[in-house]
């Protein structure tokens, strides 16, 4: 009996020794599968980044273009205005002659209740002489419920000089409280020839971003 026990226990002992062989080797091969598996993990995440980082780069890329394609566009329309401006002052005869308001403008400035506005006045190019002679602007709106109008004429004559055409600026402080609605311009040349313009225009009309 005991040798028939060890015996047993001697088989026993190399099945064990065989499973613990078989067990270390699966173990190798599992430890280089992780590595191998890291490695792959890694590579996907730089795959990744990478796929992310050139997205990013075609957003931005897309967006400065559309940037760069408007800010063309709007040089492109303010030369064409500037252009036609030009043609009208070199050619007046095939738009209007004589003294007129080419184009007027409102501008919101940055403190409360404050404007600029910008008036460009032309005259004929068949016109040899400068004309001299002062403006007035006046607002018409609504303060406290009440119709009320507000002229620039307090701060004295506004003047203008030139032989072809000037672009004329002032500011407007108007009350907090006041609502406009329409807004005049009256050009007085002082030469007795040049007849007065009086010209209005809707407050919504000429108010513009900057």
């Amino acid at each position: 009996m005991i040798v028939v026990g060890l015996v047993v226990f001697f088989g026993f002992g190399r099945f064990s020794v065989t499973s613990v062989e078989e067990y270390r080797e699966h173990n190798v091969l599992l430890q280089e599968s992780v590595e191998r598996l890291t490695q792959s993990n890694k590579e996907l995440f730089k795959q990744q980044d990478f796929v992310e980082n050139s997205r990013k780069i075609d957003l931005q890329a897309q967006h400065d273009s559309r940037r760069s394609l408007a800010k063309l566009h709007k040089e492109l329309s303010d030369i064409k205005q500037q252009l036609a401006f030009y043609q009208r002052v070199v050619a007046p005869e095939t738009i209007q002659k004589g003294l007129y308001i080419d184009s007027f403008k409102v501008f919101k400035q940055s403190s409360e209740d404050s404007y600029q506005f910008q008036i460009i006045v032309v005259q004929s190019e068949s016109q040899k002489r400068a004309i001299k002679g002062h403006y007035a602007i006046s607002i018409n709106g609504l303060l406290k419920g009440k119709d009320e109008t507000i002229s620039m004429q307090e701060k004295g004559k506004m003047r203008f000089s030139f032989r072809y055409y000037q672009l004329l600026e002032n500011e407007i402080k108007l009350p907090s409280d006041f609502v406009p609605r329409r807004i005049e311009v009256i050009i007085t040349p002082t030469i007795k020839s040049k007849k007065m313009i009086k010209k209005q225009w809707q407050w919504v009309d000429v108010i513009a971003e900057h």
